[in-house]
């Protein structure tokens, strides 16, 4: 019985090593770009088609016959009006970043740092909600709130799990 262990066992990590080996061979062949933008809240277009606000993540897949990927001119678009585009090269595999200014010259800057502001207070908004909601389900899930819940005490639980 110990000598058909150790062969299955042995099988099994060569089936397992094959396996990994095989993953290491296979090519990436696509790549992340997100596009934030200073000041923040700018809209990305490509083209005519709104990504989004910034910041905006794209998946840029190799063409067939290319080692690197060509991403699509994108413009940011603030508020006032002010407007850059941008557009890179990304090798398969990568997980960048892009920041895309805003034109120094470009008249109403208190515009933009007005909807920075604002969305700078959303974000900070929704981050304590979802702070507060995890510590709350610590509390839920703590062994003290689960030991009251199941002795049946109410009055306990509820001091413990909230």
């Amino acid at each position: 019985m110990r000598a058909l262990n150790s062969l299955l066992l042995a099988a099994v990590g060569l089936v397992a090593g094959a396996v990994l080996a095989g993953c290491a061979d296979v090519p990436k062949t696509s790549a992340l770009l997100t596009y934030e933008s200073n000041p923040a809240g700018a809209k990305i277009y490509q083209g005519q088609t709104l990504l989004g606000t910034a910041p905006v993540t794209q998946t840029y897949t190799l063409e067939a016959g290319k080692t690197q990927i060509t991403t699509p001119q994108v413009t940011a678009v603030w508020t006032s009006g002010a407007k850059n585009s941008f557009w890179t090269q990304l090798v398969p595999g990568d997980d960048r970043v892009a920041t895309i200014e805003r034109p120094a010259g470009a008249p109403n800057m208190q515009a933009d740092l007005d909807v920075a502001a604002a969305l700078a207070k959303s974000n900070q908004a929704d981050a304590d909600r979802a702070k507060d909601q995890s510590l709350r389900d610590q509390k839920r899930n703590s062994q003290a709130c689960l030991d009251a819940m199941a002795k049946g005490n109410n009055t306990a639980a509820a001091n413990v799990c909230n």
